[in-house]
């Protein structure tokens, strides 16, 4: 609205119309009083994101009332967090002054904009997970270093002040990197998708054009990290990392972002997990997206919102550096071996805080006395953490121990703020309280006239008596009136003749002198003055704080490395963890390996063991698993337990085994499970073949596969047939580590003629028309799924049952259907399996294939290379002599 309807509105409308439009894409929260209102669409759309009453003030230009809808600001902190967490912006428009001491329309400014990627508010913010903004941008030119359709990846965290790049060779990998960062904020160029936005749940998308400019940079960084990050980083990263800064700025108004520094990472350093893998694994929530009850929940026993954070993020980016990888076992095991220090140092951290957060807020202004507090008590405590560890290091001479001790403790940060600071602190630097005695002798005066009000009076009271000769004098005070000397009517004629008077009564006349007047000033003002001076005090402190940022973060970091080495020794010691052997082989070796999370639910001594070894090192070395056996026997339970001791490997933890051998992995896939993408017109078997698909296409000689049932959501050939191709080229082509559990026991026969596949089944006995499963991985085939006797364990109908049994044994013998139609099955065979006939003489054989057919099988006509043309030259050449 511009122009003279926007004049026509009343003084504080015009206000708000300005505010808005600043930030047309935001909600605006427009302080009034008490209350923060929203007026117009952001009105309805409040209303009912909210579900809040919808009003109307007054009326606009064109005579319609003015849709209206308000929250308590006391309260805004939660419904904020509620909008945050529906993709929704939000700027927040502040009064600027006290109302009481402005004449007219108080002035108010938009202070902040609070974006899902962008949250200071703690209501708002999960302390144990990282809120990231990030932004994704094509590279454009020819840049010297960078593949061809490459994408610059910029994460900005912004309430731990983290900035960090990274170059992603394709939309693949930017998939997978989105999914392990899990931002809740992306900016996507508007030309920019294949599919991104509709592959994140939870993530509001923003299309921004690239900033190509980098004064984002150099303003946020300064000119000196500036140089550095153009020598490290490629354009296309610098180039995200200025649209990420550029959006945050925006954000914080006549604020520094605090980021001094911007790291490039490279995925390539960490063990790969797709989005597939994270959910199906059930690394940081369970398939029904709980916490409980996942990996991350089992493991993190951690004590500071920091550590919490750093073992999530080491979760979902196991590294690939084996000294590194051995370095984090060397801290964990020394913290095993020391049960006393580690309970020391558990016991330290409980008190930390997050120091990491509570600095940002400094650095951004808005820290409370309450945060400074925090951070003070945190430097307390990681002084006596390190004096404690140290002691220990010297005493062990163990160089792991020395590794985790901090360098840097940020000491005259800590003494102020424990010399300035009293005990006890406020939420709000305006109750004052916030400093301690004998910090500034101006406040101390000021305290001692406001809380020696009552004997000052007296005394002047006193002297007055005594100089009039009027017992009865008293000196009275009055909210309308102030202070007042009270004489009654027989004493007036001794009223000294500098008394002014202020007031006739019943009894006698008030008065009031230049001194008590003088004396009522000092009084009144005293306490107001007090707290201005100590909110100037406590922003000093606090601006001391945010100028050490760079410090105390890299404190807060070695506070999250010993409290995460801790929490793993924790764990590692109470439930019978092991330490892996990680090299750079291709030897996968679990002795008696347990499912860490199903063994804490079952039960350690209901939980049954098993070994694993998968070898991609020679050809005939076992690379792939065949697994079969009963539904329920515990065959998906083997193979993530073998994935989840990788990860947990090269996280840096102990494994549930009592042993392991764990070679380099590069990607951990899974195909597990049935689940179907309504939304994307997807079925089961689609979502399948889509996630085999991109193993297929990934997958390296490194990696580890696991696929649970591949070819299940179509018929029984088809099904079969891309089982048996799937499973041929995972061993012949890629040659990778992988673990296959299906119920096609026809693929038992891939070993028959590949000496890198070997069958296994988990165990199961019969009694009767019961089954027991023994949850043990034993060597060979199995000849049975007994899929009845799971039925009956299901709970279905016993003449359900006795029907199924019945057709069981007619096709086992070969028999024909109900509707007179043989089955495509073959007898029990010599082995005792009943097997499906492939090629069964019912339908004619096709014609023999013809020489060029011959020539081209296994090439993709439509997408022939020159290179596959010479190939199928080539072959007809030979075939035709």
């Amino acid at each position: 609205m511009k122009g003279k309807a926007k004049d026509a509105h009343t003084p504080v409308m015009q206000q708000y119309l300005r505010a808005k439009e600043q930030y047309p894409d935001a909600l605006l929260f427009f302080r009034l009083g008490d209350f923060y209102e929203m007026f117009y669409d952001d009105a309805v759309r409040s209303s009912e994101l909210l579900d809040i009453a919808l009003t109307t003030r007054g009326t606009g230009p064109d005579g319609e009332a003015i849709p209206m809808a308000g929250i308590p600001h006391h309260a805004a902190a939660s419904y904020l967090a509620r909008l945050l967490a529906l993709g929704q912006k939000v700027a927040v428009c502040e009064q600027m002054a006290d109302p009481k001491t402005v004449k007219g329309v108080v002035p108010r400014e938009v202070v902040r904009v609070v974006t899902p990627g962008l949250n200071l508010e703690d209501e708002a913010l999960d302390a144990r997970a990282d809120n990231y903004l990030v932004a994704l941008v094509p590279s454009v030119e020819d840049e010297e270093g960078v593949p061809e359709g490459a994408l610059g990846l910029a994460a900005l965290e912004l309430s731990t002040g983290q900035l960090r790049a990274a170059v992603l060779p394709d939309g693949a990998a930017a998939l997978a990197e989105l999914s392990r960062l899990e931002p809740r904020e992306l900016l996507l160029p508007p030309d920019l998708d294949f599919g991104l936005a509709a592959s994140l749940d939870r993530v509001a998308v923003r299309r921004v054009a690239p900033e190509a400019d980098e004064r984002a940079l150099e303003q946020a960084l300064g000119e000196e990290e500036l140089k550095r990050a153009r020598v490290l980083l490629p354009m296309v990263a610098r180039h995200a990392a200025a649209t990420a800064l550029a959006y945050a700025q925006a954000t914080q108004p006549g604020v520094s972002l605090g980021i001094q520094q911007l790291g490039l990472y490279d995925p390539r350093q960490h063990l790969v997990l797709d989005d597939a893998a994270v959910r199906n694994l059930e690394l940081v929530r369970t398939l029904s997206g709980e916490r409980k009850g996942s990996l991350l929940h089992l493991l993190d026993v951690t004590r500071t919102p920091m550590g919490a954070r750093l073992l999530r993020r080491r979760l979902l980016a196991p590294l690939t550096d084996v000294a590194t990888i051995r370095r984090r076992h060397d801290a964990v095991e020394a913290l095993v071996a020391d049960e006393p220090l580690r309970a020391a140092l558990r016991q330290a951290l409980a008190g930390a805080g997050d120091l990491e957060r509570l600095t940002t807020k400094a650095s951004l202004g808005l820290a409370t006395p309450r945060d400074l507090g925090v951070i003070r008590d945190a430097l307390g405590r990681a002084a006596d953490l390190v004096e404690t560890l140290r002691a220990h290091a010297e005493a062990s001479t163990d160089d792991a121990l020395v590794r985790l001790v901090p360098s840097d403790l940020v000491p005259e940060v800590r003494d102020e703020l424990a010399r300035a600071l009293v005990e006890s602190l406020p939420v709000s630097p305006r109750e004052g309280g916030i400093v301690a005695e004998g910090i500034d002798a101006d406040l101390d005066e000021l305290r001692s006239l406001s809380s020696r009000a009552k004997d000052v009076v007296l005394e002047l009271e006193q002297r007055e008596r005594k100089r009039t000769g009027i017992g009865s004098l008293k000196i009275k005070f009055t909210r309308v009136f102030g202070y007042y000397i009270e004489i009654t009517r027989s004493n007036l004629d001794a009223v000294p003749s500098d008394y002014v008077r202020k007031q006739t009564i019943a009894n006698g006349e008030r008065f009031v002198t230049e001194e008590l007047s003088q004396l009522q000033e000092k009084i009144l003002s005293a306490d107001e003055r007090s707290k201005a001076l100590e909110q100037r005090l406590f922003e000093d402190l606090r601006a001391m704080v945010a100028r050490e940022a760079f410090r105390l973060r890299s404190l807060a970091g070695g506070l999250a490395e010993i409290d995460v080495s801790a929490a793993l020794a924790d764990v590692a010691h109470r439930f019978g963890y092991v330490r892996p052997v990680v090299d750079d082989g291709l030897l996968l070796e679990l002795r008696d390996a347990r499912h860490p999370i199903v063994e804490r639910l079952a039960g350690a001594s209901a939980f049954v063991p098993n070994d694993v070894v998968l070898d991609a090192e020679g050809a005939a070395s076992p690379r792939l698993m065949v697994i079969t056996g009963p539904n329920m026997a515990g065959k998906s339970t083997v193979m993530r337990q073998a994935a989840l001791a990788a990860i947990l490997a090269q996280a840096g933890s102990f494994v549930p085994a009592r042993e392991a051998r764990v070679g380099i992995v590069d990607r951990v896939f899974t195909r597990v499970g049935a689940r179907d993408d309504l939304g994307e017109g997807q079925s089961t078997f689609m979502v399948e073949m889509r996630e085999a698909a991109a193993i297929l296409r990934g997958a390296t000689r490194r990696s580890l596969v696991i696929l649970d049932e591949v070819g299940r959501g179509t018929s029984t050939y088809d099904g079969l047939a891309i089982a048996w191709a799937i499973a041929e080229h995972l061993h012949d082509a890629i040659a990778c580590r992988c673990m296959f559990a299906t119920h096609y026991h026809e693929l038992q026969e891939l070993a028959e003629t590949r000496p890198g596949v070997v069958n296994f089944n988990v165990a199961a006995q019969e009694y009767g028309d019961d089954v027991v499963f023994l949850r043990k991985l034993v060597p060979g085939g199995s000849s049975r799924s007994y899929g009845v006797a799971v039925a009956k364990l299901a709970g279905v109908p016993p003449i359900v049952l006795a029907r199924a049994k019945a057709l069981l044994g007619d096709l086992e013998r070969g028999a024909a259907l109900p509707s007179g139609q043989h089955a495509r099955v073959r007898p029990i065979d010599a082995k005792g399996r009943a097997q499906l006939e492939l090629f069964a003489s019912a339908p004619p054989a096709p014609p023999p294939p013809s020489p060029v057919e011959e020539a081209l099988r296994g090439l993709e006509v439509e997408r022939m290379t020159p290179v596959d043309a010479l190939v199928a030259l080539a072959r007809l050449r030979q075939m035709l002599g």
